[in-house]
């Protein structure tokens, strides 16, 4: 009966990838409806998998330690926030679905290989629509986005082709694969999908030094992490020294430095609540921090920031293993999981749908 349940709920991850997967790079009219209630699907979904889990393994769920401490803290403080600001109370979504997410990895929570390939095919087929025809209505970042998308499981579905299949020489077809991804996100002046890709090779080809040493590991961590809200102030400075260079025919100081600045000026105004949601930019024409982790402190305040990050270092610190060496599927996705967190230097990232669902694909692919 056990194994069952566990056939059932084991496959909510791989429907919640493909529907986000579908409806957010599809067609934009079709992301433009479904993306309001992005993070209240994927809320339902992980809360369904959380309620089945504890079925099973209750001890484990309910057990009193610093992981359900941090968590019952930022679900309490998160809306308590968000009232006393007045602000729109749907960001609380976003902070109830990581931590759903941190809090499913670290007790343990599992899926099969069957599932594993399921979402890396899923994750690669439906991005293969960018290449025939580049949706430009999306805007230069989400098109990058896409594309390193599609590099991260595409790469993964090939390396269970190779291994399944016994095809030793699709690892030829991996580096054409990525070298073709970097070319073309450079190609249409996606930036921060290029870098990220860079990331990505970098990342891969350290493994071996990164995992070997436990020091090695947590500085990484602690870079892809802490670094990205360090990375917005020395952003900021740049803009405010009045020099400028420009990568890829663009300027590298396109504006993200006065968002950061305005954002930096009214979360030092109120650090405790942050600013919430439904504050007005003067910088830009709609509320968009580009920074994963910058968001959640601006929008929800220190406490809450705290709370997460911790959950985030923990998620990735018990990811941790020598043996994902020799675990080419599991290399990738942790690459893949670092990549996204670099690319979340510049972007919403993994904070959000249908990222958020692509960063927890990639964390139950690597356990």
């Amino acid at each position: 009966m056990q194994d069952r349940v566990k056939d059932k709920y084991e496959y909510i991850p791989l429907i919640l990838m493909m529907l986000f997967m579908a409806g957010a790079f599809i067609h934009q009219k079709l992301y433009a409806l479904t993306a309001p209630f992005g993070t209240l699907l994927m809320f339902i979904g992980l809360s369904v998998i959380l309620f089945l889990y504890t079925g099973q393994n209750r001890e484990k769920v309910l057990k009193k330690d610093r992981v359900l401490l941090l968590c019952i803290v930022a679900v309490i403080i998160t809306p308590v926030n968000l009232f006393i600001l007045g602000s729109g109370k749907g960001a609380a979504l976003i902070v109830f679905d990581l931590v759903l997410i941190f809090f499913l990895i670290l007790r343990g929570f599992r899926v099969s290989g069957r599932i594993k390939r399921g979402m890396a095919l899923a994750g690669s087929l439906l991005m293969l629509l960018w290449y025939p025809v580049v949706r430009w209505d999306y805007g230069f970042n989400m098109v990058g986005l896409a594309f390193l998308i599609l590099l991260i499981f595409g790469e993964i579905l090939l390396e269970y082709v190779k291994n399944d299949l016994g095809m030793e020489y699709l690892k030829y077809v991996q580096v054409l694969f990525f070298i073709t991804s970097v070319l073309l996100a450079i190609c249409y002046q996606a930036r921060s999908a290029a870098l990220s890709m860079a990331v990505f090779g970098a990342f891969y080809l350290l493994t071996p030094v990164i995992i070997n040493k436990r020091a090695i590991y947590n500085a990484c961590i602690i870079f892809f992490t802490l670094g990205s809200i360090l990375f917005t102030l020395f952003y900021s400075f740049l803009g405010m020294t009045g020099w400028n260079g420009r990568l890829l025919y663009k300027d590298l100081l396109s504006g993200r430095e006065l968002i950061w600045q305005e954002l930096w000026r009214e979360f030092l105004k109120k650090p405790v609540t942050g600013i919430g949601s439904s504050y007005v930019m003067k910088n830009f024409f709609m509320f968009e921090v580009h920074n994963g982790l910058f968001d959640i402190l601006t929008v929800h305040g220190i406490a809450v920031f705290i709370a997460v990050v911790i959950l985030l270092i923990m998620t990735l610190s018990s990811l941790f293993s020598r043996d994902l060496e020799f675990c080419p599927d599991k290399r990738l996705a942790l690459t893949g999981i670092y990549t996204l967190l670099f690319a979340s230097f510049f972007e919403n990232g993994f904070i959000t749908t249908p990222y958020s669902t692509v960063f927890f694909a990639l964390l139950l692919i690597c356990t």
